[in-house]
């Protein structure tokens, strides 16, 4: 076999960690060459946010975060790009026009995931950084001829030398956009633990019928994730109901701590609507029924199905209510317990929990403490963000770190 080709820096992976190492990598001094698998760089913040790419959360907080690792180390990581710089590069050095929704989501003025990547594209043709795609990495490991460096082979049977190596090749979500655990079984052979994976930010299954007749239905909700009868987090947005379970933004904020792989298994309880005092609003006087009352808050078939689950008729008048059945009615919808019994996967899931554990990464550099001269950067990390633009930020952050620490002379 001739020599093969040598690189200084070899990004596995063109998607939004990738791509800001590229741009800082180039912008530092050293362009990268990036590998993507797919024929267009992108393929995830393509279909984000519905097609219109939720770029960043307009605020940021450490508790936006979960990892199975050290909190501290995932703050030195992350705010080492502060939230308002990473919004300028966007909007000053991309020149990609941004807005703030109610939501607290920011997404491009367009509503175009398109103008992102052409920008990112752009800037990262303009560092100097170059893509090779489609392009699949068959085989990657450290070169033992030389002592250093890395060696990876294409299914075109191309081989490349790279000095130095990130990997932003995602996790297992979406794996219509390219996503398959390539990388992580890279970085397992070199040595680094494998956080167990799980798909988060996903839509939830039930195998109860009687939700499944619901299907469409969407009510604002607050949701109390309970493991072992402690609440473990609290996350407030809408529920949708589908012909297989619940999905909305509360449902997917909520799902990472049920998939999590923890023990004992977490519980989701609902408090239904807007009303603060469930038991209150039953108590008032007059004649109104329980169903009526209950209709001027939640839709008709939801009201069915809690007074059904409560064992209480919705022509029950409020004011004869007997106390036991007011209080089951009560936690029906204050506390109802939501039959979940699963989740859609890896298929439909926004990001994948789990991954490199952070323990075996330097903070500072985003490089590996196992494999002298990888650097790993993006969802590969075990760093999970909550909806709304946060695992958009730890890529954007995460990537920009990698690159431009490995570009940096004397690099360890």
């Amino acid at each position: 076999m001739s020599a093969p080709e040598t690189r200084p820096i070899v990004i596995v992976g063109a998607g939004a960690a990738g791509l800001l190492a590229g741009i800082f990598a180039g912008r530092s001094g050293m362009p990268a060459l990036l590998l993507e698998t797919r024929p267009h760089p992108g393929a995830k913040i393509r279909v984000s946010g519905g097609g219109r790419c939720n770029v960043l959360p307009s605020t940021v907080e450490l508790t936006d975060f979960h990892t199975s690792g050290s909190p501290r180390s995932v703050r030195n990581m992350l705010f080492s790009w502060p939230l308002r710089e990473v919004r300028e590069f966007f909007e000053r050095d991309l020149r990609i026009p941004l807005k703030v929704e109610e939501t607290g989501k920011v997404f491009p003025v367009s509503n175009r995931s398109k103008d992102v990547i052409d920008a990112l594209l752009r800037a990262c043709h303009q560092s100097g950084s170059r893509i090779r795609a489609p392009f699949r990495v068959t085989s990657l490991r450290p070169d033992e001829h030389t002592g250093s460096g890395f060696l990876v082979d294409g299914n075109d049977g191309t081989r490349l030398r790279a000095e130095r190596l990130i990997l932003a090749t995602g996790g297992l979500s979406l794996p219509k956009t390219g996503s398959d655990g390539t990388g992580l079984r890279f970085a397992a052979a070199m040595g680094h633990t494998v956080v167990p994976l799980e798909p988060a930010l996903v839509p939830l299954l039930t195998d109860n019928a009687a939700w499944h007749k619901l299907s469409g239905l969407s009510v604002p909700v607050e949701i109390t994730v309970e493991r072992d009868g402690r609440a473990v987090g609290r996350h407030a947005g809408n529920l949708l109901v589908t012909h297989r379970g619940f999905s909305g933004p509360a449902i997917l904020d909520a799902s990472y701590r049920m998939t999590a792989g923890a023990e004992p298994p977490a519980e989701l309880r609902v408090r239904w609507g807007d009303v603060p005092d469930w038991d209150k609003e039953l108590r008032a006087g007059g004649p109104a029924t329980v169903g009526s009352t209950l209709r001027h808050h939640l839709p008709r078939r939801l009201v069915t199905r809690l007074c059904d689950a409560a064992g209480i008729s919705v022509e029950q008048r409020r004011s004869e209510l007997p106390r036991d059945d007011r209080r089951r009615l009560v936690e029906a919808l204050a506390r109802y317990r939501l039959p979940v019994s699963g989740n859609e996967g890896y298929r439909t899931a926004e990001v994948t929990a789990g991954g490199i554990a952070i323990a075996e990464i330097h903070p500072a550099t985003m490089g590996s403490r196992k494999a002298p001269g990888l650097s790993l950067c993006g969802e590969i990390v075990d760093v999970t963000g909550r909806l709304g633009g946060f695992n958009f930020l730890w890529a954007w952050v995460s990537g920009r770190r990698a690159g431009e620490a490995a570009a940096r002379t004397g690099y360890t």
